[in-house]
């Protein structure tokens, strides 16, 4: 949990040295792209998703053993 907590914190503060660099606006412009590509074909990045939630299961099931 430690591990996970410090990764998270790490990528805030990578997160807030970029948009101090470049500008919340362009830091924004990647999520509004990606919601706009899953509108464009929802199909495709539902498979994608689909794929994802498998991953993070197996990998929560390999944690604890099973």
């Amino acid at each position: 949990m430690a591990r996970w907590l410090s990764a998270l914190g790490s990528l805030l503060v990578l997160l807030g040295l970029a948009a101090a660099w470049i500008g919340w606006d362009a830091l924004l412009w990647i999520p509004e792209a990606a919601v706009a590509a899953v509108r464009r074909n929802p199909e495709t990045y539902g498979v994608v998703a689909a794929g994802l939630v498998l991953m993070m299961l197996a990998r929560l099931i390999g944690r604890r053993g099973g």
